[in-house]
Protein backbone atom coordinates (compact mmCIF):
# COMPACT_ATOMS: atom_id res chain seq x y z
CA UNK A 1 0.00 0.00 0.00
CA UNK A 2 2.97 2.40 0.85
CA UNK A 3 4.49 1.47 -2.48
CA UNK A 4 1.24 2.22 -4.62
CA UNK A 5 0.40 5.00 -2.53
CA UNK A 6 3.98 6.81 -3.50
CA UNK A 7 3.58 5.98 -7.22
CA UNK A 8 0.08 7.17 -6.72
CA UNK A 9 1.57 10.97 -5.48
CA UNK A 10 4.46 10.71 -7.87
CA UNK A 11 1.90 10.54 -10.62
CA UNK A 12 -0.86 13.07 -9.04
CA UNK A 13 1.14 15.46 -6.75
CA UNK A 14 -1.63 17.76 -6.73
CA UNK A 15 -4.07 15.12 -5.78
CA UNK A 16 -1.51 14.37 -3.07
CA UNK A 17 -0.76 17.92 -2.13
CA UNK A 18 -4.80 18.07 -1.76
CA UNK A 19 -4.86 15.03 0.74
CA UNK A 20 -2.03 16.73 2.81
CA UNK A 21 -4.01 20.26 2.84
CA UNK A 22 -7.66 18.80 4.19
CA UNK A 23 -5.75 16.43 6.84
CA UNK A 24 -3.69 19.45 8.12
CA UNK A 25 -7.04 21.58 8.01
CA UNK A 26 -8.47 18.59 9.65
CA UNK A 27 -6.46 18.57 12.55
CA UNK A 28 -6.45 21.92 13.03
CA UNK A 29 -10.30 22.61 13.01
CA UNK A 30 -10.47 19.49 15.75
CA UNK A 31 -7.86 20.69 17.33
CA UNK A 32 -9.60 24.39 17.99
CA UNK A 33 -12.69 22.48 18.42
CA UNK A 34 -11.26 20.04 21.10
CA UNK A 35 -9.84 23.24 23.06
CA UNK A 36 -13.17 25.41 22.24
CA UNK A 37 -15.56 22.58 23.67
CA UNK A 38 -13.73 20.44 25.31
CA UNK A 39 -15.45 17.34 23.33
CA UNK A 40 -13.48 14.01 23.55
CA UNK A 41 -14.98 12.99 20.44
CA UNK A 42 -13.07 15.74 18.36
CA UNK A 43 -9.52 13.99 19.68
CA UNK A 44 -11.03 11.23 17.70
CA UNK A 45 -9.98 12.89 14.33
CA UNK A 46 -6.69 14.26 15.95
CA UNK A 47 -5.34 10.39 16.87
CA UNK A 48 -6.46 8.93 13.43
CA UNK A 49 -4.21 11.67 11.47
CA UNK A 50 -1.56 10.47 14.17
CA UNK A 51 -2.06 7.34 13.21
CA UNK A 52 -1.51 8.62 9.32
CA UNK A 53 1.87 10.40 9.52
CA UNK A 54 4.05 6.90 9.82
CA UNK A 55 2.12 5.88 6.88
CA UNK A 56 2.89 9.14 4.44
CA UNK A 57 6.59 9.05 6.24
CA UNK A 58 7.09 5.68 4.26
CA UNK A 59 5.67 6.73 1.37
CA UNK A 60 8.00 9.69 1.41
CA UNK A 61 11.20 8.12 2.27
CA UNK A 62 9.77 5.01 -0.97
CA UNK A 63 9.47 8.21 -3.21
CA UNK A 64 12.82 9.62 -2.43
CA UNK A 65 14.63 6.47 -2.50
CA UNK A 66 13.36 4.64 -5.74
CA UNK A 67 11.16 7.13 -7.70
CA UNK A 68 13.48 10.46 -7.77
CA UNK A 69 14.45 11.47 -11.56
Amino acid sequence: MIISYAKFSKRHPYVHLGIIISLSLLFLISAIMLIEFEVVEFAIAIVGIGLLLPFFAKASKYKQQYLSD
